[in-house]
């Protein structure tokens, strides 16, 4: 298992994350999913961005469809656009391995962030899902199409990814309440991502 890698995306995110954002871009080629997720969300509620980054495309979408959003994120420098860019919202410097907030939320959404923890972490993960859940509360995240880890490049860096099982991910969302809505591995209409969607239990 190459922990030492996984411990160092904190680190490669503060020093290039601004980079990679710009690198990135403005095109929302998640709009679809984002639709989905909003589509089971009460309108106007409250969204928890895991892994928000600056905010920019995706929480700068949901705030154009009129939620409020809570974003937590690891990089001070990425937090420190999203602060400057959408003043109304609040935006956290926490890391999600230890989130502390003071309430529940409508939607969660852990987009490109979740799969840089260890698997071990991924587990633990589930139980902070739930604590921060409301009845009905929905929850989307990406993954790995299956078990393992993969290490990818962020500008010459190595930069560290993990996945569960997709019977270990359904397990987990089972044992804390959601229910799977949809789950789409390597989903060609958005770049290859492997996405999960399900909701709390009413």
């Amino acid at each position: 298992m190459n922990i030492h890698l996984a411990e160092n995306i904190v680190d490669i995110y503060q020093r290039h994350g601004l980079a990679w954002t710009a690198q990135r871009g403005r095109h929302l080629y998640e709009k679809a999913w984002l639709d989905l997720f909003l589509s089971y969300v009460p309108a106007q509620a409250e969204i928890l961005d895991i892994g928000c980054a600056t905010g920019v495309p995706i929480a700068e979408y949901l705030i154009k469809q009129k939620y409020k959003v809570t974003g937590v994120d690891s990089s001070a420098s990425m937090l420190a656009v999203a602060r400057q860019k959408f003043t109304l919202h609040t935006w956290l410097l926490q890391d999600m391995r230890q989130l502390h907030l003071s309430k529940p939320f409508a939607g969660i959404l852990a987009w490109d962030s979740f799969f840089h923890l260890t698997a071990e972490a991924q587990r633990e993960m589930f139980a902070r899902f739930a604590q921060y859940s409301l009845s009905g509360t929905v929850l989307m995240f990406t993954s790995g199409p299956e078990a393992g880890e993969a290490i990818g490049e962020m500008f010459g860096e190595p930069l560290y990814h993990a996945s569960l099982s997709q019977t270990e991910y359904r397990m987990l969302l089972k044992k804390y309440g959601f229910h799977v809505l949809k789950m789409q591995a390597q989903d060609v209409t958005c770049t290859g991502h492997t996405v999960w969607l399900a909701q709390q239990q009413i």
